[in-house]
């Protein structure tokens, strides 16, 4: 792919074009660095972060379930490897192990199976950045879904003397 982009091969007419004239500024970004360009326009940003979950759905009309890692998480889904193969637009649960949150989602994208596990790209059916109960959200997560602070039970309080 590097000597593709060496000899302007894989990029679109208009772009090689420009190039050819030097009007390099005539062409668009997406035309001439189209993976940069779509890096851009996420919706969040991803967290490289391993977090315990539990994946339920229904594989060949039986329920199955597997305990994974996630490999990334944004306010949108997930990135993680199964043990079995899904397909795109499959709806699927995930459980957040730690804080036994339950989610409702789609598969969104199915990668390259690598070691025996398929790469998944998971999609929530509704935004959800407080799923995660990440402490340290990118800026661009919602700030009212960040993580809350937690509330002491009142035996852990410390008790104000006069």
């Amino acid at each position: 792919m590097a000597w593709d982009k060496l000899f302007n091969r894989g990029t679109s007419v208009q772009a090689q074009e420009a190039a050819a004239d030097g009007s390099v500024a005539s062409a668009s970004l997406a035309d001439l660095n189209a993976p940069e360009a779509k890096r851009d326009t996420r919706r969040s940003k991803r967290v490289y972060i391993s977090m315990p979950v539990l994946v339920k759905f229904q594989r060949g009309g039986q329920p199955y379930e597997e305990q994974t890692v996630t490999e990334a998480v944004n306010a949108q889904g997930c990135l993680l490897r199964l043990n079995v193969s899904v397909e795109r637009g499959q709806k699927i649960t995930i459980i957040n192990v730690k804080s036994t949150q339950e989610i409702e989602c789609r598969v969104a994208y199915v990668g390259q199976s690598e070691a025996g596990k398929t790469q998944a790209g998971i999609e929530f059916a509704l935004p959800a950045e407080y799923f995660w109960h990440i402490a340290f959200p990118p800026d661009d997560w919602n700030p009212a879904d960040r993580k809350r602070p937690m509330e002491r039970p009142a035996a852990e309080k410390p008790v104000k003397r006069a």
